[in-house]
């Protein structure tokens, strides 16, 4: 139409470190002194790249936050998300991002070494740049508080952000290591936390599994908690009640990839204004589908979710 604008879709924006992954295979994990032969796979780009990868299959809008710099770790990194039309809003730095090393056992089961670089190095004024509207969704990560830096533009920049912004708190498998005063400090701006199991203990105050008691009185009014429990699918938690949202029978080729697929497709699902249990429903089946193949970028497009609904057990 001449002279009008095209109103803006709401968007996902991520605020989560971006790495290099270097996946190798071995027989089984190496014990402590002792050498393993293994094979080395392709290297691809993780953490919240793989996110934002799933989230974008789903046809919506994301926008990277994450510093990129000038080395070939970086080169890389831009060049997928450019690929998956993943806009990158923050100036190139001097400098490389980090690297996550994961070695894979035969069963699927993996553990892994993360080295840091330029990609934690963000401030609040690089994020001011981006525009927020009601409906947007922002990710942040537990593991990237860690950083000082991380911290203090995210101190500064979710007490701004307009109501009816999403703001979703992945735990991710580092939370095991970050001072539960870190995490306290951003859980008031917290709508959403997703979790599995084992990440859930480790959240400042939990027990154990979680509970609505916890939601009520560590997390803001309507916050409420994904906490994954492996092949059986998710529990939805708020501080009213606990939903148990059933996923596929599938078997397992690896679990690389999983929590970031059922992440990213979840983040997508609340970016286009689906209720939060249909949103998790079809993570659920991402996860799934994601843990059937082998390697981290395993996330299913919106059409091949789709398909596989029907095999879903009812949930009350």
């Amino acid at each position: 139409m001449g002279g009008e604008m095209a109103e803006e879709k709401n968007k996902l924006v991520s605020v989560a470190a971006v790495v290099l992954t270097l996946p190798m295979k071995m027989s089984r994990l190496p014990e402590r002194g002792t050498t393993v032969l293994g094979s080395a796979e392709r290297p691809g780009v993780g953490e919240a790249a793989e996110v934002m990868l799933a989230a974008a299959r789903q046809g919506i809008p994301v926008v990277n936050m994450s510093c990129l710099g000038t080395g070939p770790n970086s080169t890389q990194a831009r060049q997928v998300l450019r690929d998956a039309n993943i806009e990158t809003r923050t100036v190139e730095v001097v400098g490389d991002i980090g690297m996550k090393i994961q070695m894979i056992e035969a069963g699927g089961y993996y553990a892994s070494v993360l080295t840091t670089g330029v990609e934690v190095d963000i401030s609040g004024r690089e994020l001011d740049k981006v525009s927020m509207h009601p409906g947007d969704v922002v990710y942040i990560s537990a593991g990237d508080l860690a950083h000082t830096s991380y911290r203090a533009a995210l101190a500064q920049w979710l007490p701004s952000l307009p109501e009816q912004v999403t703001v979703a708190m992945a735990a991710t498998p580092q939370i095991s290591q970050i001072k539960p005063e870190y995490v306290s400090e951003v859980l008031p701006y917290v709508d959403v936390v997703t979790c599995n199991e084992y990440e859930s203990q480790f959240l400042p105050g939990s027990v154990g599994h979680l509970t609505s008691g916890y939601v009520a009185e560590k997390l803001p009014e309507s916050a409420w908690v994904v906490e994954r429990i492996g092949s059986y699918g998710a529990k939805l938690i708020d501080a009213e009640r606990q939903t148990m949202v059933p996923s596929l029978s599938i078997e397992v080729a690896d679990t690389l990839g999983v929590g970031t697929a059922h992440t990213g497709v979840l983040l997508a699902e609340l970016v286009k204004g689906h209720d939060r249990l249909q949103a998790l429903e079809r993570a659920n089946v991402a996860g799934a589908m994601a843990a059937e193949k082998h390697g981290n970028d395993t996330c299913p497009r919106a059409c091949e979710i789709e398909q596989r609904l029907s095999e879903v057990p009812a949930y009350r």
